[in-house]
């Protein structure tokens, strides 16, 4: 038998020419460099005739001789030394270990689902991973793609997998081959592929094939570009480095692109089972896998399913390849409309390129439907093309209703979305009141009040008794705000209540003669009846169904707001300031500085507080919101919510938008907020408790403590 020999740093000694040296496994199999043998008998060849191997005591090592002297690789080269320290020995090594070996250190391996990277050897001992054997006593086995090490002395064995295995070389290789072909192009059907970013990722996975994201993520690109061999063996290789439930469920979805829906079922099962193992979960998504496998898109339906079964869902990277998505014809209206909100969702989150890619997509897929005319109207709206906006909203509001597909909550305004011509023509014409305010009855402070000061801004209210829960706290915190700084002239609080009880009429009854008694610089109005609609789209329109009273009666600005909200202690400042410096004051958060909308729907307009400055024109604005509200409100509609923004949003494009450069805007949601609202403080159980809770009781309970206001003065 025949032995290399192996130094304490790992090179193997050999020689070129005439030149003894250390070298690599890759350096003596290639040839390069020949390597020094040890025979049975001891003899090493050549060299023989100088060196003398010789045993080390208790030790597998052997010390290379000349004369007294050693032999030593001490700096990375041999040389004779005097004094031999421990280390400076060599270990025999089979030299039918020398490829495995080779291998070993110079390609990556898997340890099961572990990657560990390159073997090395050093203080004559083979580390891979954590793991490290005795060279001395190594054996080895390598079975295709497969090398098992073990030691003679401690026999438990480990076998590791060659990385990349051939199987992802091959796919590397030919993905490589057909993109320098030029054979892989983006489709009409493929909006989110690009060339730059598959490259990108094919240069990752090909620096580092061990890394599992890198294949997931090239597994994905092949797939947004409809080449299902490539992705699907390149999930395969994911698989195999990794056995995450999410990969199999990934599987799932590549099987139903490709129009396997019986593999992606059984795909789907081995995922449920192997993420959830000791829950009944096949049995809560039979009727989900039965029907996957006779062909229909069930996927569109495991969110909804899971969330429902208390488990979460699976990751979503491969969420892009569910929209678009061909429908089957055998898909019910349950899949419909699961895919119709995916649809909404993932075209509000691209730039209206990719947008325009997928709604071009989706039409050669599945043809005009609802949730592509939607999104058509955005994109035409946001491009600034109102008229083909318009015709998109009522194709959209048309087809929703004949298909009885539910909008996804921010596209609800399309069913309350009037057109351009419609919102002109109601200023020509008698609007009835549909919803019946105008038979409301009021109570207004004293108009003999004006005499003394005039009304410097109204705040408007509205909501029913339930919501009522928030008005003792907004009123009372406006009273302490005009007692803190009593420069302005009369703050005109009006309130308009849907079927409030007499409890809280007796409330504002008495809150509003207590504020005229007490001579407040805030004054209450209010106003209740019986909203001839009931319903949450009604309830927060009331604000604006008032303003035709309010604003016959009181000629200054005026400012709408959610009732659950209330007034920091500084606002009279804020409020002054604002009116020194804005002329209107809107939540804006889809608009940029130069008052273009830049993302969203045309109703995606805050609708929580808003400023009109403008007194001579707010009687017009306050008339068209009442007529718009009473004119696109329907009864018939599968829901109204947003509609009042829409008539906020019509009103701002018909009063102000037009001036947009001519008048001072402000941003609401910038700077110190003018009042404090839930999102501001974690909810609106969160903000009936901030800064204190007050009830009716408590209220009344502190007004009775004040003392009266001075007289009432004219500010100089």
């Amino acid at each position: 038998m025949a032995f290399f020999l192996l130094g304490w740093h790992g090179g193997l000694v050999g020689y070129t020419g005439w030149h003894l040296q250390t070298a690599s496994f890759a350096d003596i199999l290639s040839g390069s460099v020949s390597p020094v043998i040890m025979h049975d008998d001891g003899t090493l060849e050549p060299c023989g005739a100088f060196i003398t191997p010789t045993p080390l005591e208790n030790s597998d090592s052997i010390a290379l001789k000349v004369n007294h002297r050693t032999v030593s690789d001490r700096n990375g080269f041999l040389e004779l030394v005097d004094h031999q320290a421990t280390w400076e020995s060599f270990i025999p090594v089979q030299t039918t270990l020398l490829p495995i070996l080779k291998d070993l250190t110079t390609r990556s391996w898997h340890e099961a689902d572990k990657w560990v990277g390159k073997a090395h050897c050093t203080e004559h001992h083979l580390h891979l991973g954590d793991r490290h054997w005795s060279i001395g006593t190594l054996n080895a086995e390598k079975s295709g793609e497969t090398v098992t090490l073990w030691n003679t002395d401690a026999p438990d064995r480990v076998t590791y997998k060659l990385c990349p295995s051939r199987a992802l070389s091959s796919l590397l290789e030919t993905l490589n081959e057909r993109l320098q072909a030029g054979e892989i192009r983006s489709s009409v059907t493929t909006p989110w592929a690009d060339s730059g970013t598959l490259r990108e990722t094919l240069a990752n996975a090909s620096f580092a094939p061990h890394r599992t994201d890198y294949l997931l993520h090239l597994s994905r690109q092949c797939a947004l570009f409809e080449i299902w061999d490539l992705a699907t063996g390149f999930l395969a290789c994911a698989r195999q480095q990794d056995s995450n439930p999410d990969f199999i469920y990934f599987a799932a979805i590549l099987a139903l692109r490709a129009q396997q829906h019986d593999s992606a079922a059984q795909l789907l099962a081995e995922a449920l089972t192997t993420r959830f193992p000791d829950s009944n979960i096949l049995e809560k998504t039979a009727t989900l896998r039965a029907r996957l496998a006779q062909g229909e898109n069930t996927l569109l339906l495991l969110p909804q399913t899971l969330e429902e079964a208390k488990v979460p869902m699976f990751d979503r990277l491969f969420d892009l390849l569910m929209v678009p998505l061909p429908l089957s014809d055998q898909d019910g209206k349950d899949i419909q409309q699961a895919y119709s909100m995916r649809f909404e969702d993932m075209s509000g989150q691209h730039d209206m390129t990719h947008r325009l890619k997928l709604l071009t997509a989706e039409a050669h897929y599945n043809g005009v439907s609802y949730w592509e005319e939607v999104n058509m109207g955005h994109v035409a709206w946001l491009a600034g093309l109102r008229k083909e906006a318009d015709a998109h909203y009522a194709s959209a509001r048309k087809l929703a209703i004949e298909s009885h597909i539910h909008p996804i909550h921010y596209n609800c305004g399309v069913f309350s979305w009037l057109s351009e011509a419609d919102c002109a023509a109601l200023s020509s014409r008698s609007v009835p009141d549909r919803l019946g305010v105008s038979q409301w009855e009021w109570q207004f402070s004293p108009e003999d009040d004006a005499t003394v000061l005039p009304s410097e801004v109204c705040l408007v209210f509205g909501c029913d008794k339930g919501y009522f829960r928030f008005i003792p706290k907004l009123i009372l915190s406006l009273i302490r705000a005009s007692r803190a700084n009593p420069t302005t002239g009369f703050i005109q609080l009006c309130i308009g209540v849907d079927q409030p009880t007499m409890e809280q009429l007796t409330f504002l009854t008495k809150t509003a003669e207590w504020l005229v008694a007490n001579n407040s610089r805030v004054r209450l109005n209010f106003a209740h009846g019986t909203l001839a609609y009931r319903d949450g789209a009604t309830y927060t329109a009331i604000r604006y169904l008032m303003l035709p009273e309010i604003t016959a009666r009181f000629s200054c600005p005026l400012i709408t707001a959610d009732c659950d909200g209330y007034f920091p202690s500084d606002f009279v400042s804020l409020w002054q300031d604002m009116k020194a410096s804005a002329d209107y004051g809107f939540r804006l958060y889809a608009y940029n500085r130069e008052g273009k909308q830049v993302m969203g729907e045309p109703w995606g307009f805050g609708a929580g507080i808003s400023y009109f400055g403008e007194a001579d024109r707010i009687p017009a604005i306050a008339h068209f919101l009442n007529d718009y509200l009473n004119t696109a409100y329907n009864p018939q509609n599968p829901t109204n919510w947003c509609v009042d923004q829409c008539a906020l949003a019509a009103a701002f494009k018909r009063f102000v938008a037009p001036k947009w450069d001519e008048l001072r805007i402000k941003f609401m949601d910038e700077g110190t907020p003018l009042m404090v609202m839930p999102h501001h403080v974690g909810g609106k159980d969160a903000l009936l408790a901030h800064e204190g809770s007050f009830s009716m009781v408590d209220v009344v309970s502190e007004l009775a403590r004040y003392t009266p206001e001075p007289p009432l003065t004219p500010p100089s």
